[in-house]
């Protein structure tokens, strides 16, 4: 391959976070956390019953599993998408989506949960490969963290009879929850276009960003089949060994 047409990193995988982004960072994986241990109970009515029932013990337990959740299916994919664009010399920084988190934090209050938190904007010239190699790092992060929950809760010995323990349904629900956040990933969404007129009646065209799915598909359909792939081999896995 003539060496113009190599890819070479231009940075290390060092990050740097701008306080603004930190800031973001972890309001959002405060609220997602809040959102998620609330969906994950049933919904806000049901908060006196866990206290009830398991007392506030149980509760902290649940926090910190939906706080690992969040930071593993969330926090870290986001962060696994800045890594690889700033290893390319993009500038790429998370920002939130208050709008989102608000609807995150409604929807989990009624029992299930709908969140849009935010993603890392990234700006550079960046070619195709490069495209890809950024778009996978997030899911393909997903993906490792439910190997290793899958293979946490198989060492456990969690089989159906224990899964009435809060531990085991904890690590599978981390295990499930990254399988969720890496298949939604892969479905692959174009950009959408659109006008809208804002205030004085201007008209502004509005582009909303593809999916990791479209970004990875486009370009090589092979690597998009092969996540495709290793997502249902390791959610019939977990299915078939009781983790979930």
């Amino acid at each position: 391959m003539p060496p113009d047409k190599r890819i070479r990193p231009i940075q290390d995988f060092g990050l740097g976070f701008s306080q603004v982004e930190a800031m973001q960072f972890w309001i959002a994986v405060a609220v997602m956390t809040f959102s998620f241990a609330i969906a994950y109970i049933g919904g806000a009515r049901n908060l006196e019953v866990y206290f009830r029932l398991g007392g506030g013990l149980l509760v902290l337990l649940i926090l910190t599993g939906s706080f690992i959740a969040v930071v593993t299916a969330f926090f870290l994919h986001e962060l696994a998408h800045k890594a690889v664009a700033q290893r390319y010399g993009c500038v790429a920084e998370y920002r939130y989506y208050p709008m989102g988190l608000l609807v995150g934090l409604v929807t989990a209050s009624i029992g299930w949960m709908l969140a849009m938190p935010g993603a890392v904007v990234i700006s550079g010239r960046i070619t195709p490969r490069h495209q890809v190699r950024i778009s996978v790092a997030g899911p393909a992060a997903n993906l490792a963290f439910a190997a290793v929950f899958i293979g946490l809760s198989v060492a456990l010995g969690t089989t159906p009879g224990r899964f009435r323990e809060p531990i085991p349904i904890i690590i599978g629900t981390l295990a499930f929850v990254n399988l969720l956040l890496a298949g939604f990933n892969f479905i692959p969404v174009p950009p959408i276009a659109f006008r809208r007129k804002i205030v004085g009646r201007l008209p502004v065209n509005v582009k909303l960003t593809a999916s990791d799915g479209f970004l990875i598909l486009v370009p090589s359909k092979a690597v998009w089949a092969t996540l495709v792939v290793a997502l249902f081999a390791l959610g019939i896995g977990g299915h078939v060994l009781a983790v979930f």
